[in-house]
């Protein structure tokens, strides 16, 4: 890194992925931020510069030994160990340590008196990860999948019959409306439906998402939000919005017919008569929904898919950020790893999405072809958008 850069870096201050450490002491747990970074989506720790972007340099007899004593940390004390990203920059005629960490091993920890302790980066502070942060982190590593969790106070009744029955016998080729009790409950676990309690037979969130027959009545975020607002700002006038509260086989369906209804569509002569045509295909729409629902993180009680539908574009807001590894420009590649496996199981047999990773790369050229303007991902705090332009109309 040149010193312009660094100074740039500086200038713009502290952020969750920038810190200032004015100097390294026996106290300044550095694993901590170092932890912090690594389960966010890593960072840059700058030390001989003061949290008020003073450049107070380090002693340059120094800097031998505490590169030593970083490299030990992240060896030792940080788990999964890591090799860091170590340089010195000579600036405004002093050194400043600029020390940047990723990885893709989440969740991380700092071990010490044989007590592992996880960290989580909130703004400009790090602090203990909540057992829910945890959950996360340890979801996004694909160690735990939250969709197969039992949803306590529920049971088999709790399963609309009547959609499982259709669905197994359609999909499945299994004529379950004449088996006995046992087995039905058999393939449910089996299939991960329902789960066993420690007393009783619960439903999963997977099940209840899929086919319970309030869903809401137990998970709340599972709900979608639609609206639709005149113009291009979220400000402008509210032309519609929807809230809808069934299984994601439903929710996605409906909400392919909402937008399709408010949807714009050109027109064309072909012959004699002015023929109507849907500007984005309803195949397009149907993909970006049916991934917000199997990619988006279902831990993250009270966040709701919101899609959001302006004059010149459609955006359709999922809570949670890729699963390790997956940036955005792996998953324009077709790349993708599945945080709900079992939703996305059941939603390629509906037929509601492609599969295999083609979903975004299917998105991208359909649009690209129609608009001639890329789709966006942006990949925000707590949050994936997907952002769909309409073309322009002439």
């Amino acid at each position: 890194m040149d010193a312009e850069k660094l100074k740039e870096i500086i200038r713009n201050g502290e952020s969750s992925t920038v810190e200032f450490k004015e100097m390294l002491t026996d106290k300044l747990t550095l694993e901590k931020e170092i932890v912090a970074f690594l389960n966010l989506r890593g960072g840059k720790i700058l030390i001989g510069v003061s949290d008020d972007k003073v450049i107070v340099g380090v002693d340059e007899k120094e800097l031998k030994n505490i590169e030593e004593r970083i490299m030990n940390k992240c060896r030792s004390v940080v788990k999964p160990e890591i090799i860091p990203i170590y340089e010195t920059v000579f600036v405004n005629g002093r050194y400043v340590i600029v020390l940047e960490v990723r990885g893709i091993d989440k969740p991380y920890y700092v071990f010490k008196d044989d007590r592992k302790t996880y960290y989580i980066r909130v703004g400009t502070t790090e602090r203990e990860a909540t057992r829910e942060e945890l959950g996360r982190l340890f979801q996004a590593s694909g160690m735990i999948h939250y969709e197969e969790n039992p949803v306590y106070n529920s049971s088999f009744k709790d399963i609309a019959i009547d959609k499982v029955t259709e669905y197994f016998e359609k999909f499945r080729g299994i004529e379950f409306e004449n088996l006995p009790e046992e087995e039905k409950l058999n393939i449910l676990i089996n299939s991960k439906i329902l789960t066993k309690g420690d007393d009783k037979i619960l439903c999963t969130v997977a099940g209840i998402l899929l086919f319970g027959k309030e869903p809401t009545k137990f998970l709340s975020q599972s709900e979608i939000i639609f609206a639709y607002f005149k113009g291009k700002e979220i400000s402008g006038e509210l032309i519609d919005r929807k809230e809808l509260n069934r299984t994601i086989v439903e929710n996605i369906r409906n909400i392919c017919e909402i937008i399709k209804l408010n949807g714009q569509h050109s027109s064309k002569i072909e012959g004699l008569e002015r023929v109507e045509k849907e500007e984005i295909p309803e195949r397009v729409i149907r993909e970006a929904i049916a991934n917000a629902c199997i990619h988006r993180d279902y831990m993250i009680y009270g966040a709701r898919i919101r899609v959001f539908m302006f004059d010149d574009r459609l955006e359709i807001r999922s809570p949670g950020v890729p699963p390790n590894t997956v940036t955005v420009e792996s998953m324009k590649i077709g790349i993708s790893v599945y945080r709900n496996p079992v939703i996305v199981k059941f939603i390629n047999d509906y037929h509601l999405a492609e599969g295999m990773g083609r979903g975004i790369p299917m998105i991208i050229k359909e649009v690209n072809k129609i608009s001639g303007k890329e789709p966006k991902i942006e990949i925000l705090e707590n949050e994936t958008n997907l952002i769909i332009y309409f073309p322009e109309r002439k």
